[in-house]
């Protein structure tokens, strides 16, 4: 068995695609989700919303008797491509074995939310499918590249503009050929990185685990030992920062927490919103007004042992120490806001009162995430925000 290998793609009609596709909901507004259900019958929100495990199971047992989702005859490498902006990347989308992930053949980087990543396996055990890929990042190789980009002067199977603004599409390779060389490549490759779905890939290594022990005849061979993946190459993927909300100042005046964290911090106003343009620079806003934020002494050196990376600093120096931030897993008083809502997320989240303060980080950066995986560190969670993202449902992946 190969390192990636093709699989029959479960998946929507071409005129189907973009109603029942879905990106992930912390792009979206509370109404826009719900004006999207109401208006898509089909989708796979309505599917992911039901409360009932049991109708959640009825509607996407009924989508495939209704033939809105139909299995492929073939095993297929899916070609895609996600476009945004002056921004676009190419992958594939494939299956590997869950072992790779063991043996650290495919690497993760980030610590999870163990109450999520037990809502995902409740959701994959009850459709006995994974309906999103886990998206990960594959060290750019020539030949793979060029494979790919000889693909794309065909017309994709998919075209359209998706919930989070992107453009989506996607290409069928079946013919066995072309599977094989895209198989053996990889092999050559032998080493991938998460991106995004970590508390995907813990729900799918202990489904594979539930699974093995209700089947006394388990071989190793059955679908649930493997999971798609969508891979990118590295230089393709893009990272956005990851900013943090404070939903109060632990007790002190706002004049009076500034004074505070002077203390380690040269802080300066700004006259307009501040966007840190290099490593261990913050911005900080707080009552209509931004700051800059930097260190006044040089970080000590492999913090808690790993990398001084941006997001563990502003928690040691400031978090933590002046405003009383616990593990960020479970500390309800921080939350986290991606960086595609702009400096203008931040700014209405703390104007409105939801938030205190709000921190600006710049973004973590390809090399830490690979540097963090290849020692086996993990970073803290919501480190990386890489989009734009695949969607859910544009293929499926069913253990049947």
């Amino acid at each position: 068995m190969y390192f990636i290998n093709p699989f029959k793609g479960l998946r929507p009609t071409k005129e189907n695609a973009s109603s029942v596709a879905v990106s992930s909901t912390d792009h979206l507004s509370k109404d826009s989700v719900v004006d999207h259900k109401n208006n898509n019958s089909w989708s796979y929100l309505n599917v992911f919303g039901e409360k009932d495990n049991s109708k959640s199971k009825e509607q996407f047992e009924l989508m495939k008797k209704k033939s809105i989702l139909k299995k492929d005859k073939k095993n297929s490498f899916y070609i895609y491509k996600i476009s945004t902006g002056n921004h676009s990347q190419v992958g594939i989308v494939g299956t590997a074995k869950l072992s790779a992930y063991d043996n650290l053949h495919i690497r993760g980087h980030e610590e999870i939310f163990f109450e999520r990543s037990q809502k995902r396996m409740k959701q994959m055990d009850n459709l006995n499918a994974q309906i999103g890929p886990i998206y990960a990042v594959y060290p750019d190789n020539s030949q793979l590249n060029g494979l790919v980009e000889k693909e794309l002067i065909n017309s994709p199977e998919y075209s359209f503009n998706g919930m989070d603004g992107s453009k989506h599409e996607m290409w069928v390779v079946d013919d066995e050929n072309k599977v094989l060389e895209i198989s053996d490549l990889f092999n050559s490759i032998n080493r991938i990185y998460i991106a995004d779905g970590h508390h995907r890939m813990d729900a799918l290594l202990k489904l594979s685990k539930f699974k093995q022990h209700k089947n006394h005849d388990h071989t190793g061979s059955e679908l649930y030992n493997y999971f798609m993946i969508a891979i990118f190459p590295t230089s393709q993927a893009r990272i956005l920062d990851y900013n943090r909300l404070i939903k109060d100042l632990y007790g002190y005046s706002p004049s009076d927490f500034i004074k505070e964290i002077k203390k380690k911090f040269k802080v300066e106003k700004q006259s307009s919103s501040f966007k840190p343009e290099k490593s261990q620079i913050f911005g900080m806003y707080l009552e209509k007004q931004w700051y800059s934020l930097e260190l006044k002494e040089k970080p000590h050196q492999n913090l808690f042992h790993i990398i001084n990376l941006d997001i563990n600093l502003l928690h040691y120096y400031l978090l933590e120490p002046t405003l009383g931030i616990g593990d960020p897993r479970y500390d309800n008083r921080i939350d986290f806001l991606a960086g595609f809502h702009g400096l203008e997320g931040i700014e209405k989240k703390v104007d409105s009162g939801e938030a205190k303060v709000g921190f600006a980080l710049f973004a973590t950066q390809m090399e830490n995430v690979i540097n963090f995986a290849d020692k086996k560190l993990n970073m803290p969670p919501k480190s990386t925000w890489f989009d734009p993202k695949p969607l859910d449902g544009l293929v499926a992946y069913d253990f049947e």
